[in-house]
């Protein structure tokens, strides 16, 4: 094991460090979950004599946290390396707070509608978290074993994160009122944010700026005009099912977000100061991206139609699906710490190409696993294929554009796999409930189960073509990388600490 940095005093300090990083990974994925257990209970209250709910809206309880998360990353990861990534790391904090205190008492309006605007406003929160805790930890570790076993343990983080909240969310609101897992979650929020004034070293930027010289540096332009759109074509792709692909407001807006985004790229390649580092437009770092969003995408479909299947068709409690998520939490640790080791012994493209064809498993087993069926046979037997899907590939590629960065982008490193992850999460789910509504109008009892699974199917098959095209892409990868002599971590450490080479990928 390599020595400990000077940026920590004692071992309690570095520990104290890691744990409050990963927590930001734990929390934000606990975040996601807590909205599947408790999807039925949070629209049920919302419902009720004249105020009836349609349910194609908890599709949103997801949806817009995972929108938000994936859209505002990329803006906070250069808020970090820009404003201080300890600084951007609390705010973070407090705004998680407010706005799950919020969220709670969004009951009391009883408007479903508000409830999803605050979910969307709670996961800026945790947009601001993400990036500036993978960019403290590449900061504060040089390349080597300590650091591969610093980020596992945030790959770890996201499995338990997700059993922990789906349990937790789901105990509260079955036996108490759902409110109160979004009070408890802000309390949790605040204490960390008040851990990290202490035990968070102040300065981790190689460059020091005043907050004018920040604001100076800052691609504000590139900014509105990648958020805008970015959360536009998401919103196209999940509200489009609901509304109608035929209503003008909706093809409006889907060109709208594909100009901005289109004009965004465009800039990033002419300003001074772009939001994303040239470097980033690499094949190869493309191409990690990419088999990143498509194996994230299809597992938000998963996600999603799992729940929908164990409650809806086989009519779990909340609690009873919480515990279903068991497996995640043992197995993923596992996994995070296997991949801490053997990220150094092998090339990440067959670490990548390995998770996508998990992730795709995933989806082929769920689309037929029976409704009928004990959950110890292919439902428990699912799981133990994407904990590896989940924890080797977010664990890969954080380190390798980690590495590759320079020291003063770890912000804008932690960011874009995040970025991807979550974004994709989001757009991909909109796609499958395209899907789902668009058999369902096919069928001729619709409310019959064999209808429901049909459509629930439907999605699933379209989750399976999407991380299939991650497969392509991770052979591509490999391809792309055979004739390279250098390819691992610990060779790495060799260069200089700005990046290794792009060939080392």
């Amino acid at each position: 094991m390599d020595p400990r940095p000077a940026h920590f005093s004692t071992a309690f300090h570095e520990v104290i460090l890691i744990f409050i990083t990963c927590m930001a990974q734990f929390l934000c994925q606990g975040g996601i979950t807590m909205s599947l257990s408790t999807m039925e209970l949070v629209l049920d209250s919302f419902a009720g004599p004249g105020n009836q709910v349609d349910d194609t809206k908890k599709v949103w309880f997801m949806g817009s946290f995972a929108l938000t998360v994936g859209t505002f990353i990329l803006v906070s990861g250069r808020l970090g390396d820009l404003f201080g990534l300890k600084q951007i790391f609390t705010i973070g904090w407090f705004w998680c707070t407010v706005w799950s205190l919020v969220t709670g008492l969004s009951t009391y309006l009883n408007s479903v509608i508000f409830f999803i605007v605050c979910r969307a406003f709670h996961g800026i929160g945790f947009a601001l978290l993400l990036p500036c805790a993978m960019g403290i930890l590449g900061s504060v570790y040089p390349n080597g074993s300590r650091k591969n076993l610093a980020f596992g343990l945030v790959g770890a983080s996201g499995p338990t994160g997700a059993t922990i909240g789906a349990l937790m969310a789901a105990v509260v609101a079955q036996l108490a009122w759902w409110p109160w897992a979004f009070w408890i979650l802000a309390i949790v929020c605040f204490i960390f944010g008040v851990l990290l004034i202490y035990y968070i070293p102040p300065n981790l930027n190689a460059n020091k700026y005043t907050w004018k010289q920040a604001w100076d540096q800052l691609d504000v332009l590139g900014t509105c005009t990648g958020v805008c759109g970015l959360i536009l074509l998401n919103f196209v792709w999940n509200q489009g099912p609901v509304v109608g692909w035929k209503n003008p407001y909706i093809i409006v807006l889907l060109v709208l977000a594909v100009v901005l985004i289109v004009g965004f790229f465009y800039l990033e390649r002419t300003v001074a100061s772009p939001l994303l580092p040239a470097s980033i437009f690499n094949v190869k770092i493309g191409l990690v991206l990419l088999c990143m969003g498509l194996g994230w995408g299809s597992f938000g479909v998963w996600q999603y139609y799992y729940w929908n299947l164990v409650m809806n068709l086989r009519h779990y409690t909340p609690i009873e699906g919480g515990l279903s998520y068991i497996p995640f939490l043992v197995l993923g640790v596992i996994a995070s710490m296997i991949v801490s080791v053997i990220i150094s012994r092998t090339k990440p493209s067959y670490i990548i190409c390995f998770s996508s064809v998990c992730f795709m498993c995933g989806c082929i087993v769920l689309s037929v696993t029976p409704v009928v069926q004990s959950y110890y046979r292919m439902t428990m037997g699912q799981m133990f294929i994407l904990c590896w899907a989940m924890d080797m590939s977010f664990p890969a590629a954080a380190i390798i554009l980690s590495n590759y960065l320079p020291y003063h982008h770890q912000g804008m490193a932690g960011s874009l796999v995040s970025t991807v992850v979550n974004y994709s999460v989001s757009l991909f789910l909109g796609i499958a409930t395209t899907v789902e509504l668009e058999v369902r109008s096919t069928q001729p009892d619709p409310t019959s189960i064999d209808s429901i699974l049909k459509t629930y199917r439907a999605a699933l098959y379209f989750g399976i073509g999407v991380a299939g095209l991650g497969v392509l892409f991770s052979l591509i990868f490999i391809y792309l990388q055979h004739d390279d002599t250098v390819g691992t971590i610990e060779e790495d450490e060799k260069l200089e600490t700005s990046g290794p080479s792009i060939d080392s990928l």
